[in-house]
């Protein structure tokens, strides 16, 4: 294992065995802090936290003159990722099996302090932002309110992607996210349940009549939360639940939106029951076009280090997609990180590499 990977291996371990799940990145941004002072970065956090309960804002590090770009990566990981002990074995960085690997996202996290180590040994650091979210696993949240007026870059580096090192996420869906509360009306379940409603049938019926899954070959539907009732000899008056609706064609959100809230509506009045029904856009989706200079610039960078460039769409969303909202043109990058948000995530540290040498070839232009 070469010096600079044995490097990013060992560095990789340090921040994923810091506990950063969600909302409770302090520990974990505090250490990324002053490894962006030690690179010789002007660095902040901004009160991102405590617009939504976390305990942390977002890093962002400022170095060079000129016009920048972002590097940006998240802190947070999904549950369970406390007390994660990573095994390396043959290259290979896996959970141990009890918690995520945290692979998704701190592979960015590290490539990028990588990097940028790199080009500080040789060269001033160009201009660059360098911005660690916290919070992106649930519903984008530190990008959501990150104070956008903080930074000067309209072109952003998003090192989150799944695939391996040179794919290029160029579009993402708009997701609308829907929730139900249906009414019945209670009754004994053994005494007299024709004088109750019960909305748990009610909406067995309803969610019967809504797509499911792959509805075409550019957008998903899904229902993944549902609750209610409170004994079994009890007719259910109260149930809630939620879903969304996800795709790369905005119109066809807003079509199949209509079409839940007419269906939910229908099946459970027909059925005795009413519904209230909202939908809310968590995030809207982006295009960027291949000949776009975002674009053209990592296709540079990854022609120097000599690796190729796969254009891909995701069907997830990222803080890709809440820059292109605020008007930074962004792009997903993969990082080589395999079964994320499952206790099998891994990496091949050879990725990691990578993934640092790409942050470094973007900086040297």
């Amino acid at each position: 294992m070469r010096r600079l990977e044995r490097a990013l291996v060992n560095e990789f371990i340090e921040l994923v065995s810091i506990d950063s799940e969600s909302g409770c990145e302090a520990e974990l941004a505090a250490l990324v802090m002053n490894k962006l002072r030690d690179i010789g970065l002007d660095v902040e956090m901004d009160d991102a936290g405590s617009k939504f309960g976390g305990n942390a804002g977002n890093v962002i590090g400022r170095a060079g003159e000129g016009d920048p770009i972002i590097l940006c990566a998240h802190l947070d990981r999904v549950k369970p990722g406390k007390g994660i002990k990573p095994v390396v074995e043959n290259g290979i960085i896996r959970s141990s099996g009890d918690t995520v690997l945290a692979a998704d996202d701190i592979s960015g996290v590290v490539a990028i302090l990588a990097g940028l180590r790199e080009v500080k040994k040789r060269r001033p650091l160009p201009a660059v932002e360098v911005v660690f979210t916290v919070s992106e696993e649930t519903h984008l949240q530190g990008s959501r309110h990150l104070d956008y007026t903080r930074l000067r870059s309209k072109m952003a580096y998003i090192f989150d992607g799944t695939g391996p090192v040179g794919t290029i996420v160029t579009s993402s869906p708009t997701q609308v996210g829907f929730e139900a509360h249906v009414a019945g009306r209670a009754a004994h379940a053994a005494v007299n349940p024709e004088d109750g409603v019960s909305a748990i049938r009610a909406v067995a019926f309803a969610i019967s009549k809504l797509p499911f899954g792959w509805v075409d070959d550019h957008t998903t539907t899904n229902v993944g939360v549902l609750n209610g009732g409170a004994a079994t000899n009890i007719v259910c008056d109260s149930v809630r639940f939620k879903g969304e609706i996800r795709s790369l064609v905005e119109s066809r959100v807003s079509e199949l939106a209509n079409e839940f809230v007419s269906i939910i509506t229908s099946e459970t009045e027909a059925h005795g029951a009413k519904a209230e029904v909202l939908t809310k856009v968590e995030y809207n989706g982006y295009t960027i076009n291949v000949n776009a200079p975002v674009v053209q610039r990592i296709v540079e960078a990854l022609a120097r280090i000599g690796i190729p460039a796969t254009f891909e769409s995701t069907m997830g969303g990222s803080d890709g997609n809440i820059f292109n909202a605020n008007g930074i043109s962004s792009i997903v990058l993969g990082t080589g990180c395999q079964l994320v948000h499952s206790t099998r995530e891994f990496i091949p540290a050879s990725e990691l590499l990578a993934s640092a040498k790409l942050v470094e070839s973007l900086l040297v232009v």
